[in-house]
């Protein structure tokens, strides 16, 4: 097979997948979301040996929000723990999400696991001055919390007694990759395939 018709084979590939991932794009209704959470992550930085990571996945359908923690090293007990949103990082800004903290988070701990899912639209899982800052209704408050975390505005924070004001936060970044580096992939990965579909190449020794 020659290679031009592998490279019309790779394209065909790359435009099919792309329509798929453009379609199942529009149906999605899970988003997931990752935090690395550390000191240096602090404004101001926090010297600690404390660190933890955070998988927040989102069913847009339902709008609920399930928060995955775990952490480890603290110096200080942890008190409490919120999302804030929703101004460009690196940047300190309010809490978003239920007062006085998360619930059930695990207080007092130096390390931990948190699993827990909230109901986004439900006003017990704002924290009351987001919603006012926010256009006054869980809906509002909904969508302006989304909209923080999808474009970088949001972060994960947990305080504890050596650092009131934050002993380790990570930003909340989007898991999947924008449509441009999943066409790439795609593209890469339609050549290699044809490419080894191609016929062996025979060959003759002859024996004087």
């Amino acid at each position: 097979m020659s290679m031009l018709k592998i490279q019309k084979k790779a394209l065909a590939a790359t435009a099919m997948a792309g329509t798929l991932f453009a379609s199942t794009q529009a149906q999605a209704a899970t988003i997931v979301y990752l935090a690395q959470l550390t000191g240096a992550s602090e404004i101001p930085a926090v010297t600690t040996a404390g660190f933890g990571s955070a998988v927040f996945t989102l069913d847009d359908v339902a709008r609920t929000l399930r928060i995955q923690v775990n952490f480890t090293g603290l110096t200080g007990n942890l008190t409490i723990a919120h999302i804030h949103c929703c101004a460009v990082q690196p940047a300190n800004v309010g809490v978003a999400t239920t007062t006085p903290t998360l619930p059930g988070f695990p207080a007092g701990a130096t390390f931990g696991t948190y699993d827990n899912t909230l109901n986004l639209n439900l006003a017990t899982s704002y924290n009351p001055v987001f919603i006012t800052n926010n256009g006054g209704t869980p809906a509002s408050a909904y969508t302006a919390l989304i909209s923080g975390i999808n474009s970088g505005r949001s972060y994960l924070n947990l305080h504890s007694s050596f650092a009131p004001g934050g002993e380790i936060r990570g930003t909340l970044v989007a898991l999947v990759p924008e449509p441009s580096t999943w066409l790439s992939m795609i593209f890469g990965f339609g050549l290699l395939g044809a490419a080894m579909r191609r016929p062996a190449v025979k060959t003759r020794v002859r024996y004087t």
